[in-house]
């Protein structure tokens, strides 16, 4: 097996507890062989890391064969560009679960993944690339500076031929094995550069209307999901549910209402109900217990919400329902 060579420069001290999940040096190069064949791994990962931009080379002369594992989730983009020409019609991509199949990826090329979707890739050929791991708070500050809207998107065809990302990409190659070449001055002029070229050529300064027929996409339906089973015996706002999947309230409301068939209230109780069925039949809890533990107020209440939903008493269902003898 191939070890994974990786040097990383931090000349900013030491980083914060978190940063390990971010995706750059060799964290990164982690994320690319998690689910990889035994003897598959990235040859080389070298990286410079800076608060405002961190910027990661790739090396793997065996490819990536198989699908690579899912990147947490974090408020960054990655701007990737090839340093050698991708094989055509082999370069698989999965963002949300939807599948592309990339065409040629010449030379020079460019790609942006939002890392706040799930994005997965595939390519059984030598790959050797550049990753700029560029925080949305960057492109926020660079926007404020100059006084015009925030990018709500940057977004490319995968492959787009762009000179100008090539020649600043050769430009700083050399800094990556010899960090001691550039000023702290000169790195912040390189992300200057970059950035404004990202978000004049990129950048999509205005959100476009979300185009989910179904309600809301994927990823906010499993982080719905998640918060009201986090959340089963605490209060769980509206607005609170709308911010985590980044909507205004009567958006997400709509969007729940075409993706779950009812109300975001509604949808807790039965919730609840279906877990207060399975401690009935499966524990000798209490209803007291029980109305605790599902968020109830108390067994009044829980028989009362029980009874509306499914049609008979905690009790009742307790004794035609509880299949074991002995409870645990």
């Amino acid at each position: 097996m191939n070890n994974t060579n990786t040097h990383e420069q931090n000349r900013n001290g030491a980083q914060s507890p978190d940063a390990h999940a971010n995706a750059y040096g060799a964290q990164m190069a982690k994320y690319f062989t998690m689910n990889q064949p035994p003897h598959v791994a990235i040859d080389s990962a070298v990286s410079i890391v800076r608060p405002r931009l961190a910027i990661t080379r790739l090396i793997a002369r065996s490819g990536i064969p198989e699908r690579t594992a899912s990147i947490p989730s974090e408020r960054a983009y990655v701007v990737s560009v090839h340093l050698n020409h991708a094989n055509s019609g082999e370069w698989e991509l999965w963002t949300d679960g939807k599948y592309t199949k990339t065409g040629a990826w010449p030379v020079g090329g460019v790609a942006m993944c939002d890392l706040e979707s799930n994005s997965s890739i595939r390519n059984p050929g030598p790959i050797d690339w550049i990753h700029y791991h560029v925080p949305r708070a960057t492109l926020d500050s660079l926007t404020d500076d100059a006084g015009t809207a925030k990018v709500k998107r940057l977004h490319c065809v995968y492959g787009t031929n762009d000179p100008a990302v090539h020649h600043l990409t050769q430009l700083i190659l050399p800094c990556l094995n010899r960090p001691e070449m550039f000023s702290q001055l000169f790195m912040d002029s390189f992300t200057l550069m970059l950035c404004a070229h990202l978000v004049g050529r990129y950048g999509q300064l205005r959100e476009a209307t979300p185009k989910f027929k179904g309600g809301l996409s994927p990823w906010q339906k499993h982080r719905v999901v998640e918060l009201f089973r986090d959340h089963l015996d605490h209060e769980l706002t509206l607005a609170k549910l709308a911010q985590e999947c980044r909507l205004s309230v009567s958006h997400f409301a709509r969007s729940f209402r075409r993706s779950f068939g009812t109300s975001p209230h509604h949808y807790r109780t039965l919730q609840r109900v279906e877990v207060a069925k399975f401690l009935l039949s499966e524990t000798n809890n209490s209803l007291a217990e029980i109305a605790a533990h599902t968020g109830f107020s108390d067994q009044a209440a829980l028989t009362r919400t029980f009874g509306t939903v499914v049609g008979t008493t905690p009790a009742k269902w307790r004794r035609e329902n509880s299949h074991r003898k002995i409870f645990v």
